[in-house]
């Protein structure tokens, strides 16, 4: 049988940004403004391999390219 499913959802009021929000800030910046932040974030992360600094700019640009991504540890192995 059949049984039918109610969703609701809240959109929240507008207000100060949450922590989860300050990433879409970061969708519309130039790209060599993104790939200085990005070598910035590698940095300061000092991540121990090639695999750990791509997940943590994953984590830190959802937004970015993975080509974007890759670049910014070329630029920083430079």
């Amino acid at each position: 049988m059949l049984q039918s499913a109610s969703v609701t959802v809240k959109i929240p009021a507008p207000g100060p940004l949450r922590e989860a929000d300050t990433r879409i800030a970061y969708i519309r910046r130039e790209p060599a403004t993104v790939a200085q932040l990005m070598s910035q974030h590698l940095d300061l992360a000092r991540p121990g391999s090639d695999a750990e600094a791509l997940r943590l700019l994953r984590q830190a640009f959802p937004a970015a390219p993975l080509a974007a991504r890759v670049e910014a540890m070329k630029a920083r192995a430079r």
